[in-house]
């Protein structure tokens, strides 16, 4: 140019991309981050990068286009999800700073003005304030703890999302106490130091019966306990007849409470206390039990009762004295009056009173007195059935084509019954009708044939009344059966049928008879000895009896360890004319001679058996 000017011009160069990414981006921890790109037009081949990585498609990482938009969304970032994030196509770019920032974690702040009222009785308020910086650091819970005023351990009772007050009731607790209360307030970074709320309250836990009182039944002399426990540790009341009771160390009652039960020992019940009601009182629980006493019964009668069906049945005892109360068992369970079975006691007697026997009465009878009783095996077995009437001795000769009619009237009905021609048993059919009805029993032929004469014969079989199952019912299984090595072990059963066979086993296998074993059998009573325990004889003891059995476990303590006896012999040379005579002696063993300091063990005692005067010499010998 001739004036040697110049111009400058801008000059720009419109690319794809119209809407960019911002220059940077800042995001919490765990939120997620959201980029937005718009092209002039639908574009393909688009591409997402993070610090230079192409990103695809993830759980984490969504890319979506829709038409001229593009967008990446990275989902609950984390400080490794930081860096530079990058949209191209062609050769377009654009690009944006991501920041990550932490979440402070901090857990809360403690509560405050913690305060307890125990307006309400058996419960206690307890009401708080949040901290001052709760926006801050919010908490997401309030736990309470509770602890025994003394010589407790802190628990967790309850936890509630809401600050403000809480009530505890009794029924919360596990025993009745006085209890102190703390709170803390926790979020999922940590709790904050526990307050204390001021002062305790005593609380008293809802209580109901777990296991009632049982009837005691024990002899004249002996001790009586009853037992009781609640579903929780309260404190309880024990009454006799009406009487609060007081522990007693030298005296008759002895009062005892453990956790949740409680106990009551009467020592040396007396037979006029029989029929005392003996109360439990704690709280809103309320229960009762009798104590019975018993006597001895003084007369055994006999045991064995055989009868017949439709015959009556008595059995009686006499007891001592004529109060005691006695219970009657049959095959172990408890006898209930009824109309078919009476049960009377007058003065010193005890009787069971069957009107009309029947086979199902069979069993063993036991007129229990505590820890004396008396059994009666019973047998009660069917009258043998018999034909009271016929109509053997009408003459029996018919035509062809009459009507004959066979009939027997029995004894009882529902007896079963045979016929048999020439004998074999016949079959019914169109030509021979069986007819039962009740105790008459009769053959028919409608319309008799030549081929039907013959021998006919009306048999009744015998109706057997089926033994009553074996069982055991008494035994001293409940015994403690802890020995010492050469105690006397003796084991034993008493069945409800004599002549029963019976199996011992120990451990399992069946023992065999011996000298270190024995077994008796006496009516209905049966035993396993060891005359002489061992600590190998310990074990699992079984009694069996087919459909019964009973089980022992036996522990044997070892005694005092065996010294083996070693022979020696003792020479001695006695001078005649002495009556104190003096001796030499010396400790052979076998053909050796020994001194006692060079046995197993040493010898430390010397013993001279027998009176030596007037011997005038020779050999004394001791093995």
């Amino acid at each position: 140019m001739k004036d040697r000017g110049c111009s400058v011009a801008e000059v720009s160069v419109r690319g794809l991309i119209v809407k960019r990414l911002p220059r940077k981006l800042d995001v919490m921890e765990g939120e997620n981050a959201a980029f937005c790109v718009e092209t002039r037009e639908a574009m393909e081949g688009i591409c997402w990068s993070r610090n230079g990585l192409q990103l695809h498609e993830s759980p984490r990482a969504v890319l979506k286009s829709f038409g001229r938009t593009h967008l990446l969304v990275l989902v609950h970032v984390t400080r490794e999800d930081a860096g530079i994030i990058c949209f191209s196509v062609g050769e377009s770019l654009t690009s944006s700073q991501l920041r990550v920032k932490c979440v402070k974690r901090d857990p809360p702040s403690a509560p405050m003005a913690a305060q307890l009222s125990t307006e309400q009785s058996n419960a206690a308020l307890l009401t708080w304030c949040p901290a001052p910086d709760v926006h801050h650091r919010p908490p997401s819970t309030y736990i309470l703890e509770r602890r025994e005023a003394v010589g407790g351990s802190w628990v967790q009772c309850l936890s509630t999302e809401l600050p403000g007050r809480v009530q505890v009731l009794g029924d919360s607790v596990p025993r009745e106490a006085d209890y102190c209360f703390r709170v803390c307030a926790v979020n999922e970074y940590g709790r904050s130091d526990p307050v204390e709320f001021p002062g305790c309250v005593h609380l008293v836990p809802a209580v109901r019966l777990e296991r009632g009182l049982q009837d005691a039944r024990v002899r004249d002399g002996e001790d009586a306990r009853f037992s009781v426990e609640l579903s929780a540790s309260i404190q309880g009341e024990w009454f006799l007849n009406g009487t609060r009771l007081q522990s007693e160390e030298s005296g008759r009652f002895s009062v005892q409470h453990c956790g949740t039960e409680h106990s009551l020992l009467i020592r040396s019940a007396r037979l006029r206390e029989s029929g005392a009601h003996v109360t439990f009182v704690a709280s809103s629980v309320r229960d009762s039990a009798t104590l019975h006493v018993q006597g001895e019964l003084t007369q055994h009668p006999t045991s064995q009762r055989t009868l017949l069906a439709g015959l009556p049945l008595l059995l009686e005892c006499e007891v001592s004295p004529a109060g005691a109360p006695v219970r009657w068992l049959k095959d172990g369970k408890a006898v209930v009056p009824s109309e078919t079975l009476g049960i009377r006691s007058e003065g010193c007697w005890r009787r069971l009173h069957i009107p009309t026997a029947v086979p199902s009465d069979s069993g063993t009878y036991t007129c229990d007195a505590g820890d004396d009783s008396v059994s009666f095996v019973v047998t009660v077995s069917e009258a043998p059935v018999r034909i009271v009437s016929s109509n053997e001795e009408t003459p029996h000769t018919y035509v062809a084509g009459q009507r004959v009619e066979l009939w027997c009237q029995l004894s009882h009905a529902k007896t079963p019954v045979h016929w048999y021609k020439d004998g074999e048993e016949v079959e019914e059919s169109e030509n021979l009708v069986l007819e039962h009805e009740g105790p008459r029993c009769c053959l028919v032929l409608p319309c008799a044939r030549p081929q039907d004469a013959g021998e006919f014969v009306c048999d009744v079989a015998p109706h057997p009344c089926a033994e009553p199952p074996v069982r055991i019912v008494g035994s001293n299984e409940a015994a403690p059966h802890t020995y010492v090595a050469g105690e006397r072990v003796e084991l034993w059963c008493q069945l409800s049928h004599a002549k029963t066979p019976v199996h011992w086993y120990k451990d399992g296998e069946e023992v065999e008879e011996g000298e270190s074993l024995v077994l008796e059998r006496k009516g209905l009573r049966c035993c396993l000895v060891l005359p002489c325990a061992r600590p190998q004889d310990a074990g699992e003891f079984v009694c069996d009896v087919g459909g019964d059995s009973v089980f022992y476990t036996i522990m044997v303590a070892g005694g005092c360890p065996f010294l083996p006896l070693l022979p020696f012999a003792l020479t001695a040379c006695l001078a005649a004319s002495s009556q104190n005579a003096a001796f030499s002696a010396g400790w052979t063993q076998g053909s050796s001679s020994v001194t006692p300091e060079t046995l197993l063990p040493p010898i430390t005692s010397w013993w001279l058996v027998g009176d030596i005067a007037g011997i005038a010499c020779g050999e004394v010998c001791c093995c």
